[in-house]
């Protein structure tokens, strides 16, 4: 049969585990907190692990939004989505400011590139209509929908 107790983990534990998950990819403090207090942590011992961590520099808010921000550009995100992401894993506005490209060029670059991957043949009103949409749900803004689109009809 198998038991509902839960198990209570040390404070050397929830380090441990919390390295753990540190070796494979980065995390915000927030984020990390997060996934140990859902590992079974008790808050308290979380925190005081967390803040540990990010005192030895091995969890940084800085690091890990520089580093989000540069993959989720490279898989053609827009500022929009990438700035709704990292709040929700509880990174501050001046950080994620700081992290994400200050260049709009980038941005109607990505969108247009992403555009020019959807984009098959000749684009009637519902093609554009829908390249848009998607567009808008990468996170990319209004104008930068529009300047992808118009590249794309004047590459045809």
């Amino acid at each position: 049969m198998i038991s509902n107790t839960a198990r209570e983990f040390t404070e050397a534990e929830i380090h441990e585990i919390a390295v753990r998950y540190l070796t494979r990819r980065e995390y915000g403090i927030e984020e990390l907190r997060r996934k140990l207090i859902q590992r079974g942590s008790d808050s308290a011992i979380a925190e005081k692990v967390v803040s540990d961590l990010a005192d030895d520099n091995l969890v940084s808010d800085q690091r890990f939004a520089e580093m989000y921000v540069r993959t989720r550009v490279r898989h053609l995100f827009g500022p929009l989505k990438i700035r709704g992401e990292l709040r929700g894993r509880g990174i501050s506005d001046h950080l994620i400011s700081q992290a994400i490209p200050k260049d709009q060029e980038t941005w109607f670059d990505n969108a247009a590139l992403w555009a020019g991957k959807r984009c098959q043949g000749e684009l009637d009103y519902a093609g554009r209509a829908k390249i848009h949409r998607g567009l808008m749900n990468r996170g990319f803004t209004h104008e930068q929908a529009n300047v992808a689109l118009d590249r794309l009809n004047s590459s045809d």
